[in-house]
């Protein structure tokens, strides 16, 4: 009679598992970004959303946002750790560069796996650190330079171009415009007339261009750093009558973006997919909470890594539009490393 008893609880505990009743405890998953109101930072909150759905703990899914303020950031994290009791992890893109330092310091302390995004110093190594799982970023450099050398070859590769770049001290903004001055040194016709910091926003960058466009109306291109700027950009041209006469650049494939490329207002911009971001930071670091991820077995090239971008243009925003906007990808969150292309510290 007790095996038969036995038998049964085997039985119903097998199922029990493979129905999720005996599923991992459900964890807080921290996004910590600028804003809302950014759409690239909109469109990584839905990505956080969609992870958090396909585990069933869309109740676990906090979006924290420090809209431009580091030391909020850093409150904000340290707020959802002692809400969470430590039962928390996070993907941040840290307000800028050194603020990555002391998010790191304060989750290490809280034994709370992370994953962070875009900026880090340079100098700080994520294989020093037990519980940052890993920094993800993308070849910005490529980004500034690719944009840039579209944007110019849009306008005969000669006159006056004006520039926006992101918030200064800002990882992404650093290297993309170090990419834009490499390509403005191959381009020898092309005089920069102005640069502005419009600090990734919209509203900033139509001033900043409505003010260049009085200073300089025979002004032929704008490249922005960031789409948001773009837009901002495309706006005061809009303005002025000149959309589609003066063409604009950017980089992180908005949807606004990718419609004013497509009615030849914008020549150019780059897709990171926000949206796949906003899932994998979390998955991964869940992973290495969870165990599935050994964060010490890690070779350091997977510590610190950048990811796959596309490069949209003219010739292929139909494709991106078919298979990216109109057809959403498949998404496996399990799939850590699918878009990894190099370890940081690796050469190009």
């Amino acid at each position: 009679m007790r095996k038969g008893w036995l038998l049964v609880f085997v039985i119903c505990a097998v199922w029990f598992v493979g129905y999720g009743v005996f599923a991992e405890e459900p964890v807080y998953l921290g996004t910590a970004i600028r804003s809302l109101a950014n759409p690239y930072h909109a469109m990584w909150a839905e990505g956080a959303k969609a992870f958090a759905h396909s585990l069933g703990w869309d109740d676990y899914n906090v979006i924290l946002t420090c809209e431009g303020s580091s030391e909020k950031q850093l409150n904000d994290i340290k707020a959802l750790v002692a809400r969470s009791k430590g039962n928390v992890v996070f993907s941040i893109d840290p307000n800028q560069s050194t603020d990555a330092l002391a998010i790191a310091n304060e989750l290490e302390k809280n034994q709370v796996y992370f994953v962070t995004w875009w900026n880090k110093p340079d100098e700080v190594r994520v294989a020093d650190y037990k519980y940052w799982v890993c920094h993800i970023t993308f070849d910005n450099r490529a980004s500034g330079y690719n944009t840039a050398k579209i944007l110019f070859d849009a306008i005969g590769g000669k006159g006056k171009v004006f520039a926006l770049q992101g918030l200064l001290g800002n990882s992404a903004a650093i290297e993309r415009w170090e990419g834009f001055q490499k390509a403005l040194k191959e381009y020898p016709d092309i005089e920069l007339v102005g640069w502005e910091a419009a600090d990734w926003e919209k509203v900033k960058a139509y001033n900043h261009v409505s003010n260049a466009l009085i200073a300089h109306p025979d002004i032929k291109a704008i490249w922005c750093a960031n789409d948001a700027m773009a837009i901002g950009a495309i706006e005061a041209l809009r303005a002025r009558g000149l959309a589609g006469k003066v063409p604009v650049s950017g980089v992180d494939a908005i949807p606004e973006m990718i419609t004013a490329i497509k009615n030849g207002e914008a020549v150019a911009t780059v897709a990171s997919d926000a949206f796949w971001q906003g899932g994998m930071g979390l998955s991964i670091a869940l992973a290495a909470k969870q165990g599935k991820i050994k964060v010490e077995e890690l070779p350091e090239n997977k510590r610190e890594w950048i990811a796959k971008t596309i490069l949209i243009t003219k010739e292929n925003v139909d494709w991106y539009i078919q298979n990216f906007i109109e057809g959403k990808p498949q998404y496996d969150w399990n799939n850590y490393w699918e878009r990894w292309v190099r370890g940081i510290r690796e050469q190009g």
